[in-house]
């Protein structure tokens, strides 16, 4: 099966498990860069609001054709308790996805909130089907063990269904 991990990450946590994912199922990685012109803080301030919409931001790669893989997975930072608007313009960016097995994951400080409805929401609206969401708190970004369950589950989700 051929996967095609697709992430943001401004801090690497994101960037972290995404990596322990594509290691521990030989995919690719697709690292959403957020082109819009603002500072770290200035850019977590204005599109903390922009999650919150669930608006898009512009990104680099800008268009992402995924017609040779099996299996997507997105990744996201949670801001405001939603997906960052640069996975929400990743998402849209996807071509030849239609009918495809997708998982998603979110890093986050606090809770997760309504981020793993929300995926299910965008990666169902462009014809593939959910299998899967997994949520990773900040403080277990490090710890091996609870990557590596986390990454099963991921894996375990989208050959099995």
């Amino acid at each position: 099966m051929k996967v095609c991990i697709i992430y943001h990450s401004e801090t690497g946590n994101t960037r972290h498990v995404a990596q322990h994912l594509a290691s521990a199922c030989d995919g690719k990685l697709i690292d959403i860069t957020d082109t819009a012109h603002y500072n770290r803080l200035t850019r977590f301030l204005v599109e903390c609001k922009m999650a919150q919409r669930e608006e898009k931001t512009p990104i680099e790669p800008a268009s992402i054709d995924v017609s040779d893989y099996d299996q997507l997975v997105f990744g996201s930072p949670v801001w405001a308790f939603k997906p960052t608007p640069a996975i929400h313009a990743a998402i849209d960016a996807v071509k030849g996805c239609e009918g495809k097995k997708a998982t998603a994951f979110c890093t986050h400080g606090g809770r997760p909130g309504r981020t793993p409805e929300i995926f299910q929401k965008w990666i169902e609206a462009l014809g593939m089907k959910c299998v899967g969401n997994a949520s990773i708190h900040q403080k277990d970004i490090e710890n091996e063990k609870r990557t590596k369950e986390l990454v099963s589950i991921l894996i375990k989700n989208s050959v099995h269904q």
